[in-house]
């Protein structure tokens, strides 16, 4: 088995035509990396060396990455919260007060996001310091041969990783939120919304909470729009519905690299992750048909005017599937993956680099 096959479009000849230089001669890459937390935990197990000498190996032999280097892999914040080991807080359910029931779902939001963000500040595993320790014990415990790829997944300083972890497990808590049945129109349309905008502090895991539930509301559409497909469509079905932490936090390489992860601008991204090649281009069908699905239901004056530059911004970029012996797959072109019903979602037009990033 060739442990290198990458199909046409050629990954390699891809990123080299988007690398350039930036201004004062700095290289820069507009690809961001990604690495799920289940291949992390693999590469770093002591027991797994040849693995990891094999992953270094297959991203030299692409060109992402010089002989025996790596290029800049990064790890979601809630990847890095999975792996400390610690449950996600809970937030507790109670009857909001009447005088809310005349606010907007976007002040509604914003007074549970303070409240949710108050109590969760309070949690003593979510502290700087005690991020930082957990990191430690873990690197210690890690193949040594692994603390390169630990560094350069894990950079950010303890404060700003509980910063933006503190953010994100605010708004997944206020996306599962018990509303009553009164609220729940408004809300869930607001929730959709944070579909569109890639620069939301909302994280990858909590998109996929809100895409599931899309999904559940497509799914008869889908069975009866194509009955020849109909066990692929509840095959997937089954795989939609993670019901833990950790089976959402699966679906975020899929979501960023359908619509792209955002710093200043929105990035493509290759994300990297143990699932074989047929569930990620599964995954990524039914992602792209709920999304396809969900634009369906906005009006057209809308998506031309004051969404058209979020819709513009999304980048598809590739799922490369990695062996457990660390070879790679075929990389998987997320823009080229059909869905099952209609055209895919509005292809993004290209964007000038933002010069800062």
């Amino acid at each position: 088995m060739d442990p290198f096959p990458f199909p046409p479009p050629d990954l390699t000849d891809r990123i080299a035509r988007r690398t350039r230089r930036g201004p004062g001669g700095r290289r820069e890459r507009p690809f961001r990396f990604l690495l799920d937390s289940r291949l992390f935990r693999h590469l770093c197990d002591p027991g797994q060396a040849a693995a990891l000498d094999s992953f270094r190996a297959s991203l030299a032999h692409l060109r992402l990455a010089p002989e025996g280097g790596l290029p800049d892999l990064e790890l979601t914040p809630l990847a890095i919260f999975d792996l400390i080991g610690v449950e996600p807080p809970q937030f507790p359910a109670f009857p909001l007060p009447k005088s809310m029931m005349a606010l907007k779902a976007i002040d509604v939001g914003v007074l549970l996001v303070e409240a949710i963000k108050k109590e969760f500040a309070t949690v003593p595993e979510l502290e700087a310091a005690s991020l930082e320790r957990r990191l430690d014990e873990l690197r210690q415990a890690a193949n040594p041969a692994a603390h390169e790829l630990f560094d350069v997944c894990l950079s950010a300083s303890p404060d700003k990783l509980r910063s933006t972890i503190l953010e994100q497990l605010t708004f997944d808590a206020l996306v599962r939120f018990r509303f009553p049945e009164e609220y729940r129109d408004r809300m869930t349309h607001l929730f959709n919304s944070f579909l569109l905008d890639s620069h939301l502090p909302v994280s990858g895991l909590t998109k996929a909470r809100v895409i599931r539930w899309l999904w559940d509301k497509s799914l008869e559409r889908l069975l009866k729009s194509n009955p020849k497909e109909r066990g692929e469509i509840l095959a997937v079905d089954q795989e939609i519905k993670p019901r833990t932490f950790k089976d959402y936090l699966g679906w975020e390489a899929i979501h960023y690299s359908v619509v792209g992860y955002a710093r200043k601008q929105v990035h493509p991204v290759i994300a990297f992750t143990l699932e074989p090649g047929d569930k990620l281009r599964a995954r990524c069908k039914a992602h792209k048909t709920v999304l396809r699905a969900f634009l369906d239901g906005i009006s057209l004056e809308e998506l031309r005017t004051v969404l058209r530059p979020l819709i513009r911004a999304w980048t598809p970029g590739w799922l490369v599937p990695c062996r457990p012996d660390g070879t790679l797959e075929a990389a998987l072109s997320t823009g080229e993956v059909p869905i099952w019903a209609g055209s895919s979602p509005p292809a993004p037009e290209p964007l000038e680099p933002d010069p800062e990033e």
